[in-house]
């Protein structure tokens, strides 16, 4: 053997796969000796040296056939796994991978498997057993099957130049970390402070802005001549941000090109930005897709198969759709208190056929309202609210979110206190509902509503029952946990189909 007599006799006596390890890691340690190892995710080693830009993550066996292709990508899946709980953390990715036994190395790209780290696989299953998994059989002949993965397959005797073929892949590659459910909040704390900095925009419109630059850069960018830290935005004009450069190595570390599946997740956890933001002061909550869609079975089950089409549909607290985008409707109404919702919407493609637009429903005048819904209200079409409305409440001991007493002096509570709605004009929830109620003159509208039950059983809400229903009636609907909607301390939503039960619809 060429290799050096120590690591030589290492690797001859190694006996299993911690002493295969070790020699390699003293190898590298040896050569370059500001290359640090360490066993992030409990991996079998990750080197990195920021002088040389090496991030190197190896896969250790004590005695594979790595020139058998089967054997070669059962070990490959495990290495994938181990990048994924990077990419999930928000974390650089490793720049190369090596694989490794007692005989044998290879040696390729990050960029070579890259596409493996969006596919939909149980990501939960320890890396170790990737390979054995059921579900993961169809991957690793996908990696078998893939011309683009085809390594040199290198002897141990060759080991000096795994330290040319890492250095000269890592000069190459460019690894791009998308953003995902996982990181995205993260990820959207870092664009925040670090790229956009002190801005005029508020919270909602900066997690709106960055949405937009991913899914849509051809209209959201960094302006190509103005160079004093200048962006151009398709929403929000020419802005001002905190770093031009930090702008572009934001973009050189997170990916930013999504295929239009992907930029429909991204909009739909749009909302989880707001989870530690002014948002959430205000109560919102988004609603995840699958209990938007189990709603949607719910009002099937009570309306019938055809009811987007018979029926006029409002939601009032509309978000950027997370309860209406997936699905088309004859006459859908969409309003929102920030106009950068329905921006974002728009440049998603999202509800086109709807009406969507600015109103602040506990504040705004009943004037302001679109020409042809206030039509439909008053000419008793039949309408359908669905609505997720905030929850909030100031001072509500922990029951539910608490916010700020301002947000919830309304000009809608003030109306129920005056006529005689009791405390329940504190909750947020139910000022939608009492506005709705009083909108309902002609009996002509039902409400699907996501809530919490308060307002059923609640002491505070016993002036609330004495009138509400007096005109509805739960006639449908489903019971779930706080923690399926957001990370907030553990306490009961209700999905509730309320139907007139005066000259019902």
């Amino acid at each position: 053997m060429k290799l050096s007599g120590r690591t030589a006799s290492d690797l001859m006596v190694a006996l299993n796969e911690w002493d295969v390890n070790t020699a390699y890691r003293n190898f590298f340690t040896r050569k370059i000796q500001t290359l640090v190892f360490t066993s992030p995710y409990m991996c079998d080693g990750y080197a990195e040296c920021p002088k040389n830009k090496i991030r190197l993550l190896i896969e250790f066996k004590s005695d594979v056939d790595l020139s058998d292709r089967r054997q070669m990508c059962e070990v490959l899946i495990q290495a994938i796994y181990y990048i994924k709980k990077f990419e999930l953390d928000g974390k650089k990715l490793p720049t190369t991978i090596m694989l490794a036994d007692k005989d044998e190395f290879v040696v390729l790209h990050t960029n070579d498997v890259i596409n493996y780290l969006s596919l939909p696989l149980d990501w939960s299953i320890a890396p170790s057993s990737a390979a054995s998994a059921k579900e993961n059989q169809s991957v690793v002949k996908q990696l078998f099957d893939d011309e683009k993965i085809n390594p040199f397959v290198f002897s141990v005797d060759q080991l000096d130049d795994a330290i040319e073929k890492v250095k000269s892949l890592t000069n190459e590659v460019k690894n791009l970390i998308q953003i995902t459910s996982n990181n995205i909040t993260e990820v959207f704390n870092y664009f925040s402070k670090k790229v956009i900095g002190k801005t005029v925009l508020n919270s909602n419109q900066v997690a709106n802005l960055f949405v937009q630059i991913l899914v849509n850069p051809s209209e959201n960018f960094l302006h190509p001549i103005d160079k004093n830290n200048v962006i151009v935005t398709k929403n929000f004009g020419h802005l001002k941000i905190k770093s031009r450069k930090t702008f572009q190595s934001f973009f050189q570390h997170f990916k930013s090109e999504y295929t239009p599946r992907e930029k429909e997740v991204l909009t739909s956890i749009l909302d989880r930005l707001f989870e530690r933001t002014p948002k959430r002061d205000e109560g919102a909550f988004f609603t995840p897709t699958i209990w938007a869609n189990k709603s949607h079975e719910y009002i099937t089950s009570i309306y019938g198969d055809d009811w987007k089409e018979k029926y006029v549909v409002w939601d009032m607290a509309w978000g950027t759709g997370n309860l209406t985008r997936d699905y088309k409707f004859k006459e859908l109404y969409c309003s929102t208190l920030n106009p950068s919702d329905i921006e974002t919407a728009n440049q998603m493609g999202y509800n086109r056929e709807a009406v969507k637009f600015q109103f602040d429903f506990l504040n705004d005048p009943y004037e302001f309202l679109p020409e042809k819904l206030k039509n439909a209200i008053e000419v008793g079409k039949k309408i359908i609210v669905f609505i997720n409305p905030p929850y909030g409440r100031s001072n509500e001991g922990g029951i539910i979110s608490t916010v700020s007493k301002n947000s919830t002096i309304t000009m809608i509570s003030k109306e129920m206190k005056s006529n005689g709605w009791g405390s329940s004009s504190a909750q947020l929830y139910a000022q939608f509902l009492y506005r709705i109620f009083s909108m309902n003159s002609n009996n002509n509208i039902d409400i699907c509503v996501f809530s919490p039950p308060l307002f059923y059983v609640g002491d505070s809400f016993k002036e609330f029952r004495s009138k509400f229903f007096t005109k509805y009636e739960q006639v449908s609907g489903f019971l779930m946990k706080s923690s399926h909607f957001a990370d907030v301390k553990e306490w009961a939503i209700t999905f509730s189909i309320l139907k007139n039960n005066k000259n019902g619809i």
